[in-house]
């Protein structure tokens, strides 16, 4: 059994690789590539914070547009006593997964039909999951599904030494599929991996590591294998020390990044900005491109490949912009988190956060840069020419024309605002 090489480790984002008229805002309009004509759809709002490390538990919140440029409730996901671990969002579907001991349970926003809930709730006595390892996965043919790999632990107290079984089970978000809606024993899945990359905020986030099996990139997780991709040719037959880390993964881009080895960390070999391995699927081309900084926050949305620039330093201790105007702890409550303390504690400390925001489209080069001035800033969705993107406790939508964004205006300003990390529009 091979536990040499685990595919995801733990973190926030890989430090070493290292997100119209105002009257109709509950009707936003989108501009669509090849589609001069605004369509009228509802803009829905998730908020929620992730409590892996942190001792109180949050609630998810699905919100609208009301008057006023008010977060309006359409309803609650998950409960603040439950809480949740970590989410994976991919195309029609947001899955917020919350195991607790015995009993594991993924709740599913569909942002084709967001008002309905859907929660999955399955027993895994006697299992420990192990949702930093987890993964949206989307086979042919199917609907994409949360795929959680499982740790059992077969040890006998009074006989050590310990052992352990692994297994996985796949929750597809269609109840209407044929088959179970929970299978086990689904590795071949990851080669269908797909992920956006990293929210914004003071999140945790299950960051993909790979391994290099020969000129391929793989999934390994206590040796079961499953072959993704090939790697890019910079990468191939080097040595055993290469750690791919997967950014982000669709079907026409591959994007990685070389995970640096704890020596070159302590040698202080952290570079300027990260170089990033990018494959366009469709023509089976690999080229690089240069993300901003050391320590970036990484999202893809179509060709667009957005940044929260941050540059990982031990020597940076003077706040970054912009803290002052995030919620403290006197104003924190059991719903709304202490931004502040979260930032200084999780995501700020030896990180610098200029409040600067990129879009770089993959497809032509183009490159549009915001500079917000505040460390609490993110892009949120970027769908045909629309940009949505959060400063603090305010949302705003602009159009790109060219290389510029025009057309700005404030969707949505309200004390939740800062927990919004996912946005869509919908029906």
């Amino acid at each position: 059994m091979n536990m040499s090489v685990m595919p995801v480790r733990l973190v926030r984002t890989n430090p070493f690789c290292a997100a119209l008229a105002l009257g109709l805002l509950c009707c936003i309009p989108t501009w669509g590539q090849g589609n001069p004509t605004p369509s009228l759809q509802q803009l829905y709002l998730l908020a929620g914070t992730t409590s892996q490390h942190t001792p109180q538990s949050y609630p998810v919140v699905l919100y609208r547009v009301g008057k006023d440029r008010r977060l309006e409730l359409v309803r609650e996901v998950v409960r603040q006593s439950d809480g949740i671990r970590f989410v994976y969002a991919w195309g029609d579907a947001i899955f917020f997964l919350y195991p607790h001991d015995s009993v594991t349970s993924v709740s599913i926003v569909h942002t084709n039909e967001p008002t309905r809930a859907d929660d999955v709730v399955f027993s895994s006595d006697g299992v420990t999951p192990s949702p930093s390892a987890s993964a949206i996965v989307v086979p042919p043919g199917s609907a994409a599904a949360l795929l959680i790999p499982w740790i059992t632990n077969l040890a006998d107290p009074a006989n050590p030494p310990s052992r352990i079984a692994v297994t996985d089970a796949k929750v597809s978000s269609s109840s209407g599929g044929p088959g179970p809606r929970v299978q086990l024993d689904t590795w071949s899945d990851y080669a269908y991996l797909r992920s956006e990359g990293a929210p914004g905020g003071p999140n945790y986030v299950a960051a993909l590591i790979g391994s290099a099996e020969g000129d391929n990139l793989a999934i390994n997780f206590f040796g079961h294998t499953t072959v993704i991709d090939k790697l890019p040719p910079k990468l191939r037959r080097t040595n055993n020390e290469i750690v791919p880390s997967i950014v982000a993964a669709s079907e026409e881009y591959l994007i990685l990044c070389r995970q640096l080895t704890w020596e070159e960390v302590k040698a202080g070999k952290l570079g300027g900005a990260i170089e990033l391995y990018v494959q366009d699927r469709t023509k089976d081309r690999w080229n690089t491109v240069q993300s901003e900084s050391n320590s970036s926050t990484l999202r893809l949305f179509g060709p667009w490949l957005t940044t929260i620039v941050a540059t990982w330093s031990p020597n940076h201790e003077v706040p970054n912009p912009g803290r002052e105007n995030e919620r403290p702890q006197e104003d924190a409550t059991d719903r709304l988190p202490p931004v502040q303390i979260l930032y200084r504690s999780f995501v700020g400390h030896n990180v610098l956060l200029p409040g600067i925001l990129v879009l770089q489209n993959l497809n032509d080069g183009r490159k549009i840069r915001i500079e917000t001035g505040q460390e609490d800033s993110e892009i949120l969705r970027v769908e045909g020419d629309a940009v949505l993107y959060r400063v603090n406790d305010t949302i705003y939508q602009a159009r790109i024309a060219g290389d510029k964004l025009q057309d700005t205006v404030v969707v949505v300003k309200d004390e939740d605002v800062p927990e919004v990390h996912w946005v869509f529009w919908g029906k």
